[in-house]
Protein backbone atom coordinates (compact mmCIF):
# COMPACT_ATOMS: atom_id res chain seq x y z
CA UNK A 1 0.00 0.00 0.00
CA UNK A 2 1.45 3.28 -0.81
CA UNK A 3 2.05 5.94 2.11
CA UNK A 4 -0.74 8.11 0.56
CA UNK A 5 -3.44 5.77 0.55
CA UNK A 6 -3.06 4.87 4.64
CA UNK A 7 -5.11 7.71 6.59
CA UNK A 8 -3.10 10.66 8.36
CA UNK A 9 -4.45 10.18 11.14
CA UNK A 10 -3.68 6.70 11.22
CA UNK A 11 -0.22 7.50 10.19
CA UNK A 12 0.61 9.95 12.85
CA UNK A 13 -0.63 7.36 15.54
CA UNK A 14 2.00 5.14 14.49
CA UNK A 15 4.54 7.57 14.20
CA UNK A 16 3.88 8.79 17.39
CA UNK A 17 5.01 5.41 18.83
CA UNK A 18 8.37 4.89 17.36
CA UNK A 19 10.77 4.52 20.17
CA UNK A 20 12.36 8.32 21.37
CA UNK A 21 15.59 6.63 22.48
CA UNK A 22 16.18 5.85 19.17
CA UNK A 23 15.39 8.68 16.46
CA UNK A 24 16.98 6.93 13.64
CA UNK A 25 13.63 5.22 12.74
CA UNK A 26 11.67 8.78 12.79
CA UNK A 27 14.23 9.99 10.17
CA UNK A 28 13.59 7.27 7.80
CA UNK A 29 10.41 7.79 8.06
CA UNK A 30 10.60 11.63 7.41
CA UNK A 31 12.10 10.62 4.06
CA UNK A 32 9.56 8.41 2.71
CA UNK A 33 7.27 11.25 1.16
CA UNK A 34 6.55 15.00 2.01
CA UNK A 35 3.61 14.65 3.78
CA UNK A 36 5.55 12.48 6.39
CA UNK A 37 8.02 14.85 6.10
CA UNK A 38 6.20 17.45 7.16
CA UNK A 39 3.63 16.38 9.40
CA UNK A 40 7.28 15.14 11.53
CA UNK A 41 8.69 18.62 11.34
CA UNK A 42 5.21 20.05 12.66
CA UNK A 43 5.88 20.92 16.25
CA UNK A 44 2.64 19.64 17.20
CA UNK A 45 3.87 16.20 16.51
CA UNK A 46 6.89 16.37 18.16
CA UNK A 47 4.97 17.84 21.57
CA UNK A 48 3.04 15.22 21.42
CA UNK A 49 6.06 12.97 20.77
CA UNK A 50 7.01 13.90 23.73
CA UNK A 51 3.85 13.84 25.65
CA UNK A 52 2.79 10.11 25.02
CA UNK A 53 6.25 9.06 26.30
CA UNK A 54 6.46 11.60 29.42
CA UNK A 55 10.55 10.97 30.76
CA UNK A 56 13.70 12.19 28.26
CA UNK A 57 15.26 8.92 27.00
CA UNK A 58 18.74 8.30 27.66
CA UNK A 59 20.64 9.16 24.29
CA UNK A 60 24.34 8.39 25.87
CA UNK A 61 26.55 9.48 29.15
CA UNK A 62 29.63 11.27 29.59
CA UNK A 63 32.22 9.23 31.20
CA UNK A 64 35.87 10.58 32.33
CA UNK A 65 39.09 9.95 32.72
CA UNK A 66 41.41 11.75 34.72
CA UNK A 67 40.83 15.49 34.15
CA UNK A 68 38.54 14.72 30.68
CA UNK A 69 35.11 13.77 29.90
CA UNK A 70 34.18 12.64 26.78
CA UNK A 71 30.49 11.03 25.29
CA UNK A 72 29.64 7.68 24.73
CA UNK A 73 26.01 7.34 23.02
CA UNK A 74 23.59 5.33 23.39
CA UNK A 75 21.23 6.42 20.96
CA UNK A 76 21.91 5.71 16.78
CA UNK A 77 21.60 9.00 15.73
CA UNK A 78 24.76 11.43 17.37
CA UNK A 79 24.05 14.86 19.23
CA UNK A 80 24.86 17.48 16.72
CA UNK A 81 27.21 19.04 19.96
CA UNK A 82 28.63 15.61 20.65
CA UNK A 83 31.95 17.93 22.94
CA UNK A 84 31.76 20.88 24.22
CA UNK A 85 34.65 21.97 22.56
CA UNK A 86 38.53 21.84 22.99
CA UNK A 87 40.60 22.04 26.30
CA UNK A 88 40.13 19.97 29.47
CA UNK A 89 36.39 19.43 30.75
CA UNK A 90 34.69 17.46 32.77
CA UNK A 91 30.99 16.38 32.80
CA UNK A 92 29.66 16.84 36.27
CA UNK A 93 26.15 16.57 36.24
CA UNK A 94 23.36 16.42 33.45
CA UNK A 95 19.71 16.86 34.35
CA UNK A 96 16.69 18.43 31.92
CA UNK A 97 18.75 18.72 28.69
CA UNK A 98 21.82 20.71 30.21
CA UNK A 99 25.23 19.20 30.91
CA UNK A 100 27.19 21.10 34.10
CA UNK A 101 30.76 21.04 33.03
CA UNK A 102 34.01 22.17 35.03
CA UNK A 103 36.87 23.21 32.86
CA UNK A 104 38.85 24.68 35.42
CA UNK A 105 41.94 22.80 34.11
CA UNK A 106 41.99 24.76 31.47
CA UNK A 107 40.37 28.10 31.87
CA UNK A 108 40.03 29.86 35.52
CA UNK A 109 36.75 29.76 37.03
CA UNK A 110 35.33 28.29 34.45
CA UNK A 111 32.03 26.31 35.56
CA UNK A 112 29.75 26.38 32.51
CA UNK A 113 26.37 25.14 31.31
CA UNK A 114 26.03 23.38 27.71
CA UNK A 115 23.42 22.13 25.81
CA UNK A 116 24.54 19.12 23.82
CA UNK A 117 21.70 20.13 21.11
CA UNK A 118 21.64 23.60 20.65
CA UNK A 119 25.17 23.34 21.35
CA UNK A 120 24.39 27.08 23.72
CA UNK A 121 26.76 27.87 26.73
CA UNK A 122 26.33 29.57 29.92
CA UNK A 123 29.35 30.18 31.82
CA UNK A 124 28.91 30.96 35.28
CA UNK A 125 30.54 34.07 37.52
CA UNK A 126 33.43 32.85 40.10
CA UNK A 127 32.23 30.37 42.56
CA UNK A 128 31.80 32.37 46.01
CA UNK A 129 34.64 31.76 48.55
CA UNK A 130 32.83 29.65 50.92
CA UNK A 131 32.13 27.25 48.49
CA UNK A 132 35.34 26.35 46.89
CA UNK A 133 38.55 26.58 49.22
CA UNK A 134 41.13 27.70 47.12
CA UNK A 135 43.63 25.30 48.93
CA UNK A 136 41.98 22.59 46.90
CA UNK A 137 43.18 22.76 42.97
CA UNK A 138 41.63 19.88 41.92
CA UNK A 139 38.30 19.79 39.64
CA UNK A 140 34.88 20.38 41.42
CA UNK A 141 34.01 16.78 41.12
CA UNK A 142 36.59 15.08 43.22
CA UNK A 143 35.65 16.87 46.73
CA UNK A 144 32.00 18.18 45.46
CA UNK A 145 29.35 17.72 43.19
CA UNK A 146 26.67 20.02 42.11
CA UNK A 147 23.38 20.15 40.17
CA UNK A 148 22.51 21.90 36.90
CA UNK A 149 18.32 21.73 36.82
CA UNK A 150 15.38 23.62 35.58
CA UNK A 151 14.42 26.63 37.31
CA UNK A 152 10.62 25.94 37.15
CA UNK A 153 11.85 23.24 39.79
CA UNK A 154 8.68 23.41 42.00
CA UNK A 155 5.69 23.85 39.08
CA UNK A 156 4.93 25.31 35.78
CA UNK A 157 7.33 23.00 33.50
CA UNK A 158 6.58 19.74 32.40
CA UNK A 159 10.71 19.20 31.66
CA UNK A 160 9.72 17.75 28.09
CA UNK A 161 11.21 20.96 25.72
CA UNK A 162 13.10 23.07 28.76
CA UNK A 163 16.40 23.90 26.16
CA UNK A 164 16.12 27.17 26.60
CA UNK A 165 13.96 27.89 29.88
CA UNK A 166 16.14 29.47 32.81
CA UNK A 167 17.88 27.46 34.89
CA UNK A 168 19.63 26.56 37.93
CA UNK A 169 22.96 25.89 39.74
CA UNK A 170 22.86 24.17 42.85
CA UNK A 171 26.07 23.67 45.31
CA UNK A 172 26.32 24.94 48.96
CA UNK A 173 24.61 27.89 47.20
CA UNK A 174 22.29 27.97 44.18
CA UNK A 175 22.86 30.29 40.73
CA UNK A 176 20.12 31.28 38.70
CA UNK A 177 20.47 32.41 34.92
CA UNK A 178 17.43 34.82 35.29
CA UNK A 179 19.47 36.60 38.00
CA UNK A 180 23.22 36.17 36.99
CA UNK A 181 24.40 35.72 40.43
CA UNK A 182 24.83 32.98 43.18
CA UNK A 183 22.98 32.95 46.67
CA UNK A 184 24.25 33.09 50.31
CA UNK A 185 25.09 30.03 51.64
CA UNK A 186 22.17 27.05 52.68
CA UNK A 187 22.26 26.13 56.20
CA UNK A 188 25.02 23.76 55.79
CA UNK A 189 28.27 23.59 54.32
CA UNK A 190 28.79 20.37 51.86
CA UNK A 191 32.26 19.50 52.42
CA UNK A 192 31.20 18.82 55.76
CA UNK A 193 28.79 15.55 54.47
CA UNK A 194 31.53 14.69 51.69
CA UNK A 195 29.08 14.54 48.57
CA UNK A 196 30.05 11.95 45.99
CA UNK A 197 30.58 13.44 42.24
CA UNK A 198 30.69 9.66 41.29
CA UNK A 199 26.68 8.88 41.91
CA UNK A 200 24.29 11.37 40.74
CA UNK A 201 21.80 12.71 42.59
CA UNK A 202 18.38 13.36 42.80
CA UNK A 203 15.23 15.76 42.10
CA UNK A 204 12.16 14.93 44.19
CA UNK A 205 9.91 17.97 44.52
CA UNK A 206 11.64 21.01 45.09
CA UNK A 207 14.51 19.36 46.56
CA UNK A 208 17.88 18.13 45.47
CA UNK A 209 19.28 14.72 46.86
CA UNK A 210 22.98 13.25 47.19
CA UNK A 211 24.40 10.60 48.70
CA UNK A 212 26.37 10.88 51.66
CA UNK A 213 29.69 9.47 53.28
CA UNK A 214 32.00 7.00 51.87
CA UNK A 215 30.84 5.10 48.92
CA UNK A 216 30.42 1.23 49.50
CA UNK A 217 29.36 2.60 53.62
CA UNK A 218 27.03 4.92 52.30
CA UNK A 219 24.41 5.92 55.23
CA UNK A 220 22.83 8.73 54.90
CA UNK A 221 21.48 11.01 51.82
CA UNK A 222 21.86 14.33 51.77
CA UNK A 223 18.67 16.86 51.16
CA UNK A 224 19.22 20.16 50.00
CA UNK A 225 15.54 22.18 49.56
CA UNK A 226 15.94 24.86 46.81
CA UNK A 227 13.66 27.61 48.07
CA UNK A 228 14.87 27.72 51.63
CA UNK A 229 18.31 26.74 51.40
CA UNK A 230 17.81 24.18 54.21
CA UNK A 231 20.09 21.41 54.46
CA UNK A 232 19.35 17.91 55.98
CA UNK A 233 20.35 14.18 56.46
CA UNK A 234 18.01 11.22 55.26
CA UNK A 235 18.81 7.77 56.49
CA UNK A 236 19.12 5.00 54.10
CA UNK A 237 18.08 1.48 54.83
CA UNK A 238 20.85 -0.41 56.91
CA UNK A 239 21.03 -3.13 54.05
CA UNK A 240 24.82 -4.19 53.16
CA UNK A 241 24.70 -2.61 49.51
CA UNK A 242 27.76 -2.56 47.98
CA UNK A 243 26.78 0.22 45.91
CA UNK A 244 23.54 2.53 45.69
CA UNK A 245 22.12 5.31 43.00
CA UNK A 246 19.45 7.29 43.98
CA UNK A 247 16.51 8.20 41.46
CA UNK A 248 13.02 9.79 41.46
CA UNK A 249 10.16 7.20 41.19
CA UNK A 250 7.01 7.08 38.60
CA UNK A 251 5.28 8.47 41.30
CA UNK A 252 7.33 11.27 41.88
CA UNK A 253 8.85 9.92 45.05
CA UNK A 254 12.64 9.55 45.79
CA UNK A 255 14.17 6.09 45.40
CA UNK A 256 17.68 4.07 45.00
CA UNK A 257 18.71 1.21 42.92
CA UNK A 258 21.35 -1.39 44.48
CA UNK A 259 22.45 -4.91 43.11
CA UNK A 260 21.65 -7.53 45.94
CA UNK A 261 23.90 -10.74 44.14
CA UNK A 262 21.81 -11.51 40.80
CA UNK A 263 19.16 -8.93 41.72
CA UNK A 264 18.26 -5.16 40.69
CA UNK A 265 16.47 -4.23 43.77
CA UNK A 266 14.25 -0.53 43.56
CA UNK A 267 13.41 1.13 47.13
CA UNK A 268 11.04 3.89 47.47
CA UNK A 269 10.65 5.79 50.42
CA UNK A 270 7.48 5.77 52.08
CA UNK A 271 5.08 8.49 52.02
CA UNK A 272 4.73 11.16 54.59
CA UNK A 273 7.98 9.60 56.29
CA UNK A 274 11.91 10.72 56.60
CA UNK A 275 13.48 7.67 56.72
CA UNK A 276 11.15 5.23 55.97
CA UNK A 277 11.48 2.85 52.68
CA UNK A 278 10.32 0.16 51.27
CA UNK A 279 11.21 -2.48 48.45
CA UNK A 280 9.00 -1.91 45.65
CA UNK A 281 10.29 -4.04 43.31
CA UNK A 282 12.89 -6.50 42.37
CA UNK A 283 14.56 -7.52 38.65
CA UNK A 284 16.49 -10.54 38.57
CA UNK A 285 19.54 -9.75 36.02
CA UNK A 286 19.91 -13.76 35.09
CA UNK A 287 16.29 -14.38 33.26
CA UNK A 288 17.43 -10.75 31.04
CA UNK A 289 21.13 -11.22 30.29
CA UNK A 290 24.51 -12.66 31.13
CA UNK A 291 26.41 -10.53 33.82
CA UNK A 292 29.38 -11.19 35.51
CA UNK A 293 29.37 -12.70 38.95
CA UNK A 294 29.99 -8.80 40.84
CA UNK A 295 28.15 -6.30 39.82
CA UNK A 296 27.65 -2.78 40.75
CA UNK A 297 24.99 -0.37 40.54
CA UNK A 298 26.51 3.26 39.22
CA UNK A 299 23.11 5.10 38.55
CA UNK A 300 19.59 4.66 37.56
CA UNK A 301 17.72 6.99 35.23
CA UNK A 302 14.30 7.94 36.85
CA UNK A 303 13.04 4.27 36.49
CA UNK A 304 13.98 3.83 32.93
CA UNK A 305 17.37 2.48 32.77
CA UNK A 306 20.26 1.40 34.78
CA UNK A 307 23.92 1.74 34.22
CA UNK A 308 25.77 -1.33 36.32
CA UNK A 309 29.43 -2.22 36.20
CA UNK A 310 31.53 -5.60 36.47
CA UNK A 311 33.49 -4.97 39.74
CA UNK A 312 36.65 -7.19 39.04
CA UNK A 313 36.63 -6.47 35.15
CA UNK A 314 35.04 -3.35 35.15
CA UNK A 315 32.79 -3.99 32.52
CA UNK A 316 29.77 -1.50 31.72
CA UNK A 317 26.11 -2.86 30.92
CA UNK A 318 22.94 -0.50 29.98
CA UNK A 319 19.80 -2.22 31.90
CA UNK A 320 16.46 -1.05 30.59
CA UNK A 321 14.27 -0.99 33.56
CA UNK A 322 11.22 -1.23 31.06
CA UNK A 323 12.25 -3.39 28.21
CA UNK A 324 14.37 -6.09 30.45
CA UNK A 325 17.03 -5.55 27.83
CA UNK A 326 20.73 -5.29 28.68
CA UNK A 327 23.25 -3.49 26.55
CA UNK A 328 26.55 -4.36 26.85
CA UNK A 329 29.05 -0.93 26.55
CA UNK A 330 32.24 -2.37 24.32
CA UNK A 331 35.43 -2.46 26.20
CA UNK A 332 37.43 0.58 25.83
CA UNK A 333 34.71 3.20 25.44
CA UNK A 334 34.02 3.99 28.97
CA UNK A 335 35.67 5.25 32.10
CA UNK A 336 34.20 5.88 35.59
CA UNK A 337 32.55 7.66 36.41
CA UNK A 338 29.40 8.48 34.63
CA UNK A 339 27.43 11.32 33.90
CA UNK A 340 23.91 10.21 32.05
CA UNK A 341 22.27 12.16 29.88
CA UNK A 342 18.88 12.51 28.89
CA UNK A 343 16.68 14.48 26.31
CA UNK A 344 14.22 14.25 23.33
CA UNK A 345 16.21 14.88 20.43
CA UNK A 346 14.94 14.51 16.44
CA UNK A 347 17.78 15.50 13.89
CA UNK A 348 16.44 18.55 12.06
CA UNK A 349 14.40 17.78 8.99
CA UNK A 350 14.14 21.59 7.82
CA UNK A 351 11.26 23.40 6.98
CA UNK A 352 8.90 20.72 4.53
CA UNK A 353 7.12 22.67 3.30
CA UNK A 354 8.98 25.43 1.84
CA UNK A 355 12.56 25.22 -0.60
CA UNK A 356 14.27 26.01 2.74
CA UNK A 357 16.77 23.61 4.01
CA UNK A 358 18.05 23.01 7.78
CA UNK A 359 20.26 25.46 9.30
CA UNK A 360 23.45 23.98 10.55
CA UNK A 361 23.54 22.72 13.61
CA UNK A 362 19.33 23.14 13.64
CA UNK A 363 17.37 20.56 16.09
CA UNK A 364 14.00 19.46 16.09
CA UNK A 365 14.57 18.77 19.35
Amino acid sequence: MPPSAVPNDLIEEILLRFPPEEPEPLVRAALVCKPWFRLISDPRFRRRFRELDRAAPMLGFFCTNRWTSRFVPTSSVPLPHAIPGPGNWRAVDARHGRVLLDTRRCMRNGLVVWDPVTGEQHRLPKLPEHVYPPQYPLPLGFYWTAAVLCAAVEGGCDHLDCHRSPFLVALACVYSSETGVWSGPASAQLRGARIHLDVPGAVVGNALRFISGKWGRSKNILKHVLGTQEISLIHLPHKPYNRRALMTMADGSLGFAAVDGSKLCLWSMVSGTNASWALSHTIDLKTIGTLPASIATICCMDGMAAILMGTKDREFFVVNLKSRRIRKIPKGRIAYPVVPYMSFYTPALGAASTSEGPREGSSSA
